[in-house]
Parts: structure tokens; sequence; C-alpha cells
């Protein structure tokens, strides 16, 4: 707007400059040199035709490079709308424009694919309630809310019914269209299928889940094997009792200290095998709410479960643990401590050395930093970086499903927000050089 302004200024100015100038100059020539009137007259006439044809010049001379100026202008705007336009249809995301109340203005073929229309004329001047979207309401009072404060509404997932009733999932980002006073004058959306994406991803968590279940169900095989082992010996207490006061009784040396000793015993004995059920039914709960817990009391419940292991195998374990206090999910941190013991002891078959696992904790900031160290050998390096990765076992397949460290990945990063990691490490203890695994938990506190 300014330049068209000051060009129209621009030509007046240099009209005006000239009539000015050739009007005074002109006259004063003209009288210098002829007194004769007629003359005069006739010279008057010749000067105005003059003053016709350069003043036409000088206008054509300007109006030409201002309608060059336009005409560029013009040419440029016209190749940038072009531009803008093929952008537009080559984008890789529907995109289209609505004005005031609602009605397409614009759109994409991006946007009429993925609303099943085949042309534009289907689809501009209409609104949202015309092509019978069940879903209308929720557009208008989008639309309307961006209208009216002015402000984006960014990346939110919605469900668009086009038609024969296709549910299309959908990622859409909307933003107010402003004039050059500020004033809002439509709405520009984007949005991008993500229909496929979402049933790719609703099937990798119900790979996810089946995996979950596998490796429960590998963990329960291992825990009722620790159950009946831990049962193996209070079971014989109390057969043996049981079989003792039947005998008294059919020999007639019974009484009744001996009795209500061996009865207390069998009671004392059936409570341990209460509690080592309650123990184990906790650890397969499902946790859906985290809890505040002492890495004291997770170590102690967890080394309970697999005691059995631990002391069939002759392993030593060997605590340096700062009783740091922690809000997680509780079995699943126990889990993790089992899935890893576990392996440390299964590392241990073919070791016929002193037999030791260290477990650290310690607090650094405001993280919680767990170690757990065996020296069992360690893990070679052409198979370190694999250890995490799903069915990946260096144990037969009678011995091993290759869940279990998959699962401690996936239940430190996804669940509890942690990394973790491993690696062979030589250390020194008991002045003796050791080689064996060590994983380290990081969560954040």
């Amino acid at each position: 707007m300014k330049t068209k302004t000051s060009s129209y200024i621009k030509i007046t100015s240099v009209y005006f400059l000239f009539g000015v100038l050739w009007i005074y100059f002109s006259d004063a020539a003209i009288n210098l040199v002829v007194s004769d009137l007629e003359t005069l007259k006739f010279l008057q006439t010749i000067k105005g035709w003059l003053f016709i044809c350069i003043s036409s010049l000088i206008l054509f001379f300007f109006s030409k490079q201002q309608f060059e100026k336009i005409q560029n202008e013009t040419d440029q705007l016209a190749k940038t709308k072009d531009l803008l336009e093929t952008i537009i249809e080559n984008a890789p995301i529907s995109v289209f424009w609505k004005d005031l109340n609602g009605a397409y203005i614009g759109a994409n073929s991006k946007f009429l694919e993925l609303i099943n229309l085949q042309n534009r004329k289907d689809l501009i001047g209409k609104k949202d309630s015309d092509l019978n979207f069940p879903e209308k309401e929720e557009f208008v009072n989008d639309d309307k809310l961006i209208i009216e404060t002015k402000k984006a509404k960014l990346n939110y997932i919605e469900k668009v019914t086009v038609k024969n009733n296709i549910v299309k999932i959908v990622n859409t980002s909307k933003v107010p269209l402003l004039n050059f006073e500020g004033n809002v004058i439509g709405i520009l959306a984007i949005t991008q299928d993500i229909t496929e994406h979402t049933e790719n991803l609703n099937l990798l968590k119900e790979q996810e889940q089946l995996l979950i279940q596998q490796s429960r169900l590998a963990s329960m095989g291992e825990m009722i094997a620790n159950i009946a082992h831990q049962w193996r010996q209070p079971l014989s207490i109390i057969s043996t009792l049981a079989t003792g006061i039947k005998l008294e009784r059919e020999l007639g040396i019974s009484n009744d200290e001996n009795e209500n000793e061996s009865l207390d015993m069998i009671n004392q004995n059936t409570q341990y095998l209460s509690k080592t059920i309650d123990d184990f039914k906790n650890f397969f709960k499902k946790s859906n709410y985290t809890n505040t817990i002492y890495t004291d009391d997770l170590l102690a419940r967890t080394l309970k479960l697999i005691s059995s292991r631990l002391k069939d195998n002759n392993i030593e374990i060997i605590l340096n643990n700062e009783n740091v206090e922690i809000d997680t999910y509780e079995n699943e941190l126990i889990q993790i401590y089992i899935n890893i013991l576990n392996n440390s002891i299964d590392a241990f078959m073919e070791v016929n050395y002193n037999k030791y696992i260290f477990i650290e904790t310690k607090k650094v900031n405001s993280h919680l930093i767990i170690e757990i160290k065996d020296n069992a050998g360690g893990i070679a390096d052409d198979v370190i970086g694999k250890v995490f990765e799903p069915y990946f076992s260096t144990k037969d397949e009678k011995n091993g499903t290759g869940l279990g460290l998959y699962m401690c990945n996936e239940i430190v990063t996804k669940h509890l927000k942690g990394t973790i990691s491993v690696q062979t490490v030589i250390f020194d203890y008991l002045e003796k050089n050791y080689t064996g695994a060590s994983f380290k938990i990081t969560l954040q506190l």
C-alpha cells in the first residue's frame, strides 16, 4: 500500500514540477525573442502542443515503469501462490482451512482422500454438519474455541467417521488465521491419519503383554519350584511329628506334655508353610499403583523368595545396602531383582570355587543406583549386546526362556522410567581376583 502511494506522489510531483518549469522558462524565452503578437500566439500554440507531447511521453515513461513493476509483483505473487498451492497439495499430511462460519474454503487432495471424497466441489462451502460427521459437535466446539481465544490447539488425537462408517484415528493441529489487523478470519488445520500406526502400536502392546505373561509364567514355574523346595523340610518335620504321636499312642507310651510339644511344632511349621504361600502370592499380584518402600525391605522379600536356590548352590550374598526410601512398583522391582539373581545363579552351575553375589544400593543426588554383581565368569563379548533381547538365552531350552533379562529391561525403561546396563567386570575380593557380570540399574527418586 505504501509503495503504491509513493508511486502516485512521484508521478504527480514530476508532472507538477515539469509543468511549472515549462511554463516559466518557455514564456520567458518567447517574450525575450518575440514581440509580434501574431507570432507570439502561434508560438504559444506550438508551446502548448509541445507541452502535451513531452508531458505525455514523461507520463508514458513513468506509467510504463510502474505498470511493469506492478506486473512483476503480480507475476511474483502468482508464482508464490502457485508454489504455496503446490506445497499444500503435495504435503504428506492432510490440510484444510475454514471461514469464520465453519465452512470449508480449501483443502488438499490428501484431506479429500482421508474423508473419502472424490471432488473438492463436494467439500468447498460445506460445514461438518453437511458432511454428516458423527463427531461434528466436537469439531464445531474446537473451531469455536480457537476463534474465540485466538490460540492454536496442537497435536491432539481424535476420531473421524467418514463414508461407509469407516473410523479413522487422526492427529490434528488447528491454528487461527489472522488478517493484517490481527482479527481472526478463519481456521487452518493439518491432520495426519494414524489409524495404521495406532493399530500397529496396539498389536505391539498385545505382543508385549504376551511376552509379559510368558515371563510371569516362567517366573511362576521357578517360584513353584522354590515353594516345593522350601516346603520339603517343614513337611518332613510335620510328617515325622504326626507319625511319632501316632506310634507313641499305639505303643501306649504317649503323654500330654510330649503330644502338646509335638503339636506346637506342627503348628509352627504349618504357620511357616502358610507364610510362604502369602510371600509368593503377594509376588504375583499385579502392581497397579506405586507405594513407598525401603530398599532393605525389598531385598529382604527378594532373598526370602529365592533363599532355597541360593542355599542349594552354596551362594553367599554380600550386601552393601544404603537403606533408601523409594516410591515404586514394588513387585515389579522385586521381579527385576529375582530375574537378575536367577541369571547369576544359573551362571554358577559350572563353577566350583567360592560363589558370591554382591548387591549394592546407594543414593546419588536424586537417583537410586542398584548394582548386582557376581563372580561367575562374566558374559562373552559376542553375546553381551543381546542379553536384553526377547527369547535370547545362552542356556538350553529346558533351562531358559530368554525372557528374564528382556523383562528387566522392559520394566526398568518403560514402567519405572529408568536405565539398565550390563558389563563384564574384573575385581578383587578377599585378596582374590574374580571376573563376573555387573548389572547396573538407575532409577529416579
